[in-house]
């Protein structure tokens, strides 16, 4: 078998990938990427891409209320799904050549194959072998076949489905939880399907701080979206060409017919990655790294959803954590920083945290001091008819360092970036307190939350 030499090899040209390959090429490296599909991975082809281009489309539709209170007449309007189809596929096949012109122009070499480790050092593709000083895994996630169906049953779907569906189904069944699910929920509902939405937490995003979860839920039950927390599938079965769901809690037992069930459960690629080859193991849920992005194998890498719980599947944990494991292999010593990492859901209203929960400041042993400010109370939050909004703070009491920062309601994602900013720069509650910050924004609640947190709140009651 022939043999070809390189720096780093990034296994999978995912986002991750991509931006640690890019990263390690601009340090001077010698760089292969490893891909057997389409580069741009679940994101650009299947995921935050093309979804984000389907809720865009769905907020769009959400918007119609406020413009009508706004003298914006709008009537007869429909939704042509063809049409955001056909645009979504012109999207991602623009950016997967701009990927493509990323790597030529950064003389990356890119080798079309499925690769798997071979030995510490090797990457196998088909029968050629390359080796590399470096090795960065980024094969990301894939899906997971629900435990409440036997077999392959016609009707539950992940959201691949739904990028391909010539038409919606008119009732859907979505069970599971977390940011991607409640977006497809609201998407679903926007463009005409009946949405019941079951799962088992007590709460939607159950791990973040309740103002923010709270306030989510109430938004989605007001817009037409039926909430089951606690709820588990006990059988799935096809009556009359339709799908029975047979659920349970603690309190109540009942049947439903819908045309779909959706779960968009995903794990960690770990299997025929060759692994073992190097004594790890791929039955684990994932790959554990340290802060460089490093497992315990010396100079062998994983970044994205190959390294984390699906609680972190985000494709900017991906990239981030690419540019780490990238420049780490190229010899310098960076660390990837889990609390500067948004956790985000791009639903109407937004949400965005960034940093600890209150619980968490709590159990790591900080005396906590919180502040809040509802976008109902700020101007450009009132013209926007944001009652659901708010801006909270988590931060220590003793020193008002920044720990936490949360956001629901429109551009939630946009104004993360300054929680990402205050606690990276571990600026306290007197430092935001005294940020002057452009009216009518509603950015500007974030600094009304830090004088809350402190207790001299200007503009709340």
């Amino acid at each position: 078998m022939p043999a070809h030499d390189f720096d780093v090899i990034v296994v999978g040209g995912g986002a991750g990938g991509v931006a640690a390959a890019v990263r390690a090429a601009q340090l001077g490296g010698r760089v292969a990427v490893v891909e057997d599909k389409f580069l741009g991975g679940l994101c650009m082809n299947r995921g935050c891409v093309p979804f984000g281009q389907m809720l865009t489309a769905s907020h769009l539709v959400g918007s119609i209320a406020l413009g009508r209170e706004m003298g914006v007449e709008c009537s007869g309007v429909t939704t042509n799904l063809s049409a955001l189809l056909k645009r979504q596929n012109e999207l991602v096949g623009f950016m997967r050549q701009g990927v493509q012109g990323l790597l030529s122009k950064n003389r990356i070499t890119l080798v079309r194959g499925k690769g798997r480790l071979s030995g510490r050092g090797r990457v196998a593709i088909g029968e050629d072998l390359f080796s590399a000083g470096k090795i960065i895994l980024a094969t990301g996630s894939e899906w997971v076949d629900p435990e409440f169906v036997e077999g392959n049953l016609p009707g539950v779907i992940n959201s691949d489905s739904l990028l391909t569906a010539k038409t919606l189904p008119k009732k859907c069944f979505l069970f599971g939880n977390g940011p991607r699910l409640v977006e497809i929920a609201q998407f679903l509902q926007r463009f005409g399907s009946e949405v019941v939405f079951a799962f088992p937490e007590a709460a939607l995003l159950h791990e973040e701080n309740k103002p923010i979860r709270s306030r989510l839920e109430a938004a989605l039950q007001a817009q037409g979206i039926t909430l089951l927390p606690r709820t588990e599938i006990h059988q799935v079965r096809i009556k009359e060409n339709l799908l029975e769901i047979l659920l349970r809690s603690k309190d109540r037992e009942e049947r439903l017919l819908v045309d779909r069930l959706v779960t968009v459960k995903r794990k960690a690629c770990l299997e025929d990655l060759g692994i073992e080859s190097v004594g790890l193991d791929s039955s684990a849920e994932f790959l554990e790294v340290n802060e460089r992005m490093e497992t315990r194998i010396e100079g062998l890498y994983a970044i994205g959803d190959l390294c984390a719980p699906e609680n972190r599947h985000y494709s900017h944990f991906a990239s981030s954590g690419g540019i780490v494991a990238a420049q780490n292999a190229m010899g310098a010593r960076t660390a990837f920083n889990h609390r500067t990492a948004v956790r985000v859901a791009y639903t109407q209203p937004q949400v965005a945290c960034v940093g600890m929960t209150s619980r968490e400041a709590k159990e790591a042993g900080y005396e906590v001091a919180e502040g809040s400010a509802p976008l109902s109370m700020n101007p450009l939050g009132m013209i926007l008819a944001q009652s659901e909004g708010l801006v909270q703070i988590v931060a220590d009491r003793k020193y008002g360092e920044i720990l936490g920062v949360n956001f629901i309601g429109e551009a939630a994602s946009e104004m993360a970036g300054m929680g990402v900013l205050a606690i990276q720069m571990e600026a306290t509650l007197e430092e935001l307190a005294k940020a002057v910050l452009p009216h009518p924004t509603l950015g500007e609640s974030l600094v009304e939350a830090a004088r809350d947190a402190l207790g001299r709140a200007i503009y709340l009651p």
